[in-house]
């Protein structure tokens, strides 16, 4: 045995460690020296070695309460838990969990695979935070477990350069799969030990360059805390604090959250620290039953877990995830931002684990030459679904799925699209388990303090967690399958259910495009895009950016307008069907927008849930009320608040001009009809954003088609048309036109 597998962590070192109870004998324990992840000095003589079923045994007792102290345990009414425990903030100068109804403390849980080459499997750090009476065996504790890689901290010195990170030597995706070496326990603790031993440290801490805290999102489910459910918070293998390398998006990333999952259950093993081997189980206070939410990096990882269907995960609360990296990127064979690489970027983003000093400035050279080789294999497709964009879809198998969902997506969400919530929902319905889609008019945030059919979305949450992992029979599994809130005043409208539309074709006001052909340029696009940034009224206020598209000159784009009965419902992912032709036919990536706009007569204000940025996007709220919520105070109630504006970005779909016969999904466009040939006439098929919208009276509808869209892809100068040092045949300089007898704007309506 080395020297290094003779040490313990000082955290088993702590006063009164209990050993008694885990190996049966009457030795003194040894005295704390605190804790940190730095291995002690301490022998293997001072940590007990007793056999996994004594340590079970032992786990199970619960410490015997005051006679007139009835231990703290779960209590629900109305279907839902009820604040119970006294809140602590771990935030607190100080901290301990010597005083406090809620432990927290770090686990480090052992994954198969060796992503980083170093030997062993890789480790992720995972934040616990445990009601005092589950640990002591009063009662299981279920678990909510988000897993949001930018917790733990993320760097920012790069994260708009990533490129600075790369090292161009080619990479073998093959050796992230290599199986890692498995350590082996010399020991174990309890719970409660390594909670006595916890150093605020581990959590606390300043992340390099952006100076924030570690664990930021640790008290977002407070409110959850102090009603007896654990938390868990893992931002997964090569993050900051965990081990291997940060995959956004692939199997790898996916399957070492699921062994978090797993050791909740009791069925994966998990340290105390990265180095001296001392076990620590869940099972002592864990009833097993574990529900994944986060919000959308976050949202994202509950749904690729739960396409494993790992054991114990009951539930999944995706808010603002993503279903297929692919369509997060491109649509329908062009990418639709700047650069068709992305995963490169926000693996890098969140790579804390690859740099080989405290300080973040040196990088693994194979986590370089890894990045690298993501940019040069995903820009490589151009839009086209390739066999590197089929590693992070998982639509592709729902097989395995095996829990219930409830899917939270924003309406006016730029950055996560509806789409993708929708591919969720369709997965659900394929695998035959419960699923409930909740539409929101915010943007990229969650719902927190807003009111949902009448119900306040924590007391929402807290019936459906109650349900799915305490087993409470609450009815909430009874909610309508699709739950939207109103454009108009706020409130919901629910259906029973999705995917199952009608489609009604609706034309164009004649007067508005009588010729039978339109020409459409993307010459100017660049330039009327900087103008239009540059334009204000009369008072010097900037123009709403939905406005752009209406501003447009006829050669850059075509304007169809529409009239609909009076709060018309549209309820599900409008088609637009046309036949186009270029004379750019041997060019790729030609990006065809279509752009729908609410307005109304000339240029009169109206009223609309209008977010302030377009990629951090989220509604203004104001308080309209409160309510108790135990020892953390009161929940504020919040209301969405509507803009003036004269127009409304509502929906937006893009395709290429060489991909004119595919699908709805991205995998529909992995390889390119060939051949088109110049000038000559094809049906596309535009599928817009999953929509439910309604059209009060007096409002027009705009469906805008143009070419490269300035808002979504911002070009750098050497992409820009007219820049000095632009290439001449810049894919992003051609032309099309539009057969307008053609046009067939399909729009759905829920059954």
């Amino acid at each position: 045995m080395s020297n290094r597998q003779k040490r313990t962590i000082s955290a088993l070192l702590s006063a009164a460690l209990a050993v008694t109870a885990l190996s049966g004998c009457g030795s003194t324990p040894a005295q704390s020296t605190g804790t940190s992840d730095v291995p002690s000095t301490a022998s293997v003589s001072e940590v007990t070695t007793a056999a996994p079923e004594e340590e079970t045994a032992a786990s199970k007792e619960a410490a015997p309460a005051a006679e007139d102290e009835k231990p703290l345990v779960p209590v629900f009414e109305d279907g839902m838990a009820q604040p119970v425990f006294n809140f602590k903030n771990l935030r607190d100068a100080g901290y301990s969990n010597e005083d406090s109804d809620i432990l927290r403390y770090c686990v480090y849980v052992e994954t198969d695979h060796d992503t980083d080459g170093d030997g062993k499997a890789d480790l992720v750090k995972v934040l616990m935070q445990v009601p005092r009476s589950a640990a002591e065996g009063s009662y299981k504790a279920a678990t909510i477990f988000d897993p949001t890689p930018y917790g733990v901290g993320t760097q920012e010195e790069n994260a708009e350069t990533t490129s600075v990170l790369y090292n161009p030597v080619p990479f073998d995706y093959s050796k992230l799969y290599e199986p890692g070496e498995k350590r082996t326990a010399i020991g174990s603790v309890t719970t409660l030990d390594a909670a006595e031993a916890a150093n605020q440290k581990d959590w606390n801490y300043t992340v390099p360059y952006s100076g924030t805290v570690g664990y930021g999102y640790a008290g977002i489910y407070d409110y959850y805390l102090i009603r007896g459910f654990a938390v868990a918070e893992a931002s997964g293998i090569g993050t900051y604090g965990s081990e291997g390398f940060e995959l956004c998006g692939l199997d790898l990333e996916r399957d070492a959250q699921a062994c978090v999952v797993e050791w909740l259950t009791g069925d994966r093993v998990a340290y105390t620290d990265r180095y001296n081997n001392i076990e620590i189980k869940a099972t002592d206070w864990s009833n097993g039953n574990v529900a994944m939410t986060g919000c959308s990096y976050g949202g994202t990882l509950p749904y690729e877990v739960a396409t494993t269907g790992v054991k114990g995960l009951k539930t999944i609360i995706p808010v603002a995830g993503i279903a297929s990296w692919y369509d997060y990127t491109n649509s329908q064979g062009v990418h639709i931002e700047s650069m068709p690489n992305y995963a490169d970027y926000l693996a890098a983003y969140n790579c804390g684990a690859a740099f080989i000093d405290d300080d973040w400035t040196v990088l693994n050279d194979e986590y370089g030459s890894y990045l690298w080789q993501m940019s040069e294999d995903q820009g490589a497709t151009n839009g086209d679904y390739g066999d590197i964009w089929e590693l992070s879809d998982y639509t592709l198998d729902t097989s395995k799925i095996n829990c219930s969902a409830l899917i939270v997506q924003g309406l006016n969400d730029f950055n996560v699209t509806s789409k993708q919530a929708d591919f969720m929902a369709r997965a659900f319905a394929e695998a035959g388990k419960p699923f409930k889609l909740v539409l929101h008019q915010d943007g990229h945030n969650r719902l927190n303090g807003i009111m949902v059919d009448g119900m306040l979305w924590e007391e929402l949450m807290n019936k459906w967690l109650s349900h799915y992992l305490y087993d409470i029979d609450n009815g909430i599994e009874d909610l309508p399958t699709v739950s939207v809130q109103s454009n108009v005043d706020g409130s919901f409208i629910n259906y029973d259910t999705w995917n199952e539309f009608d489609y009604t074709s609706f034309g164009y006001d004649t007067e508005v495009k009588s010729e039978e052909k339109s020409t459409v340029s993307t010459a100017k696009i660049a330039h009327l895009a900087e103008t239009f940034a540059a334009t204000t009224d009369e008072y010097g206020k900037s123009y709403p950016n939905d406005m752009y598209y209406l501003t447009l000159p006829e050669d850059t784009a075509s304007a169809y307008t529409y009239t609909f009965p009076d709060n018309y419902n549209i309820c599900g992912v409008p088609e637009v069907h046309v036949r186009m032709s270029t004379p750019d036919a041997g060019k790729d990536g030609l990006m065809i927008s279509a752009l729908l706009i609410d307005t109304i007569d000339g240029e009169e204000i109206f009223k609309a849930y209008m977010t302030k940025e377009r990629l951090n996007n989220i509604l203004p709220r104001t308080t309209v009320g409160a309510v108790p919520n135990g020892s953390l105070g009161t929940t504020p109630i919040k209301e969405f608040v509507k803009s003036n504006t004269p127009a409304k970005l509502i929906d937006f779909g893009y395709t290429d001009l060489q991909n004119y016969g595919g699908g709805y999904y991205g995998r529909d466009y992995r390889t390119r009809i060939p051949g088109i040939n110049a000038n000559e006439f094809y049906d596309y098929t535009i599928y817009l954003q999953p929509l439910a919208y309604t059209v009060e009276p007096g409002h027009k509808l705009v469906l805008v088609i143009t070419g490269w869209d300035p808002l979504r892809v911002m070009l750098d100068e050497d992409h820009v048309p007219g820049a000095d040092d632009a290439s001449e045949d810049s894919y992003y300089t051609y032309s099309f036109t539009i057969d307008n007898s053609s046009l067939d704007f399909r729009v759905p309506t829920s059954k």
